[in-house]
């Protein structure tokens, strides 16, 4: 921010820390980052919201509240503005700097490039690469900010995908995101059995497409899903041709043409089923079987009751709703 300030005040501006005077409110307190701005005679106090999915009236009527308890001009610093949020602030006349691109200090001066953050649409579903980081981050132990950069490590994501699926969980309100430095930290917006619940009408089957194969495939990393992984965790039996191995688009490509076989060809001599999944499935397999969440997700519309009920038993570990007995 200050190299921004001195391209537009000159390079004698100065930024310093600001320690908040005794009455104020703890809510500023523990919401924002102060800092104190100088240049020549002239002082100002810069508010940086520590939350980066802040909304604007509630900005607006904090720093007005901070606004009297100092002596000095006050303003907002954000992240990044909208069109629309420009003009609002502007039009109800609240001071701000906008890090890159925007300053509106009627006291000292003003500056406008049209550069504006993008709207975030928020689709019906969530991306393959969104929902991945979505159930990384409901199945993780750890209750403290996890790094960006940790979760496409450890998920084998590129940056560009875990920074779009970010942008997603934050405009839908599942996630805040918080930046030190070079870094962001991801911080869950609910307790985990809300969280799940909140994200849930958002999350789709993995399942893109069914292989068949009628003799033995070499797979590493082998996953069970389909009723083979229900039964894992219930009473329902199962018989030679239920079940599925779930695999990797990537994984997929490695299965020999001359083993793959019809849909018709399988019912009547056997032979194995591989579930082509949008995401990695082993990334969030335990014990050799698909995750809870994505099993669910992948056999939701089977009309077979007595799955169904297997399925209410992960649906009652997970504390989202089962279904209705007619």
């Amino acid at each position: 921010m200050l190299s921004f300030l001195k391209s537009v005040f000159g390079s004698d501006i100065t930024e310093t820390e600001y320690r908040y005077v005794d009455d104020t409110p703890y809510y500023i307190r523990d919401g924002y980052t102060p800092r104190l701005l100088i240049w020549g005679q002239n002082q100002c106090i810069i508010l940086v919201p520590k939350d980066p999915s802040w909304r604007l009236p509630a900005l607006k009527k904090q720093l007005k509240k901070f606004q009297e308890l100092c002596t000095i001009p006050c303003a907002l610093g954000l992240e990044n503005l909208t069109a629309l949020q420009r003009r609002n602030l502007i039009e109800n006349r609240i001071p701000f700097v906008s890090m890159s691109q925007q300053v509106y200090l009627p006291f000292w001066g003003c500056s406008f490039r049209e550069q504006f953050k993008a709207e975030t649409t928020i689709a019906d579903k969530m991306a393959p690469g969104t929902q991945l980081v979505f159930l990384y981050l409901y199945y993780g132990q750890n209750t403290e900010p996890v790094n960006l950069t940790q979760i496409a490590k450890e998920l084998s994501l590129s940056k560009a995908t875990c920074t779009r699926a970010a942008h997603d969980l934050t405009a839908s309100g599942l996630i805040t995101q918080n930046a030190k430095g070079t870094h962001k930290w991801i911080t869950l917006a609910y307790e985990k059995p809300e969280f799940l619940k909140k994200g849930y009408e958002r999350l789709k089957s993995p399942v893109e497409r069914r292989i068949y194969v009628k003799t033995p495939v070499r797979i590493e990393k082998q996953v069970i899903s389909g009723i083979r992984a229900l039964a894992q965790q219930s009473i329902i039996s199962v018989n030679e041709q239920d079940g599925a191995i779930a695999v990797s688009k990537k994984t997929a490509t490695k299965i020999p043409a001359d083993a793959i076989c019809t849909e018709q060809y399988f019912g009547d001599f056997g032979g194995f089923i591989f579930e082509v999944w949008s995401y990695d499935p082993a990334i969030l397999a335990k014990n050799a079987c698909v995750d809870d969440i994505s099993l669910l997700l992948s056999m939701d519309n089977d009309s077979n009751e007595r799955i169904q009920m297997c399925l209410d038993k992960i649906r009652e570990k997970h504390e989202l709703p089962v279904t209705e007995e007619e």
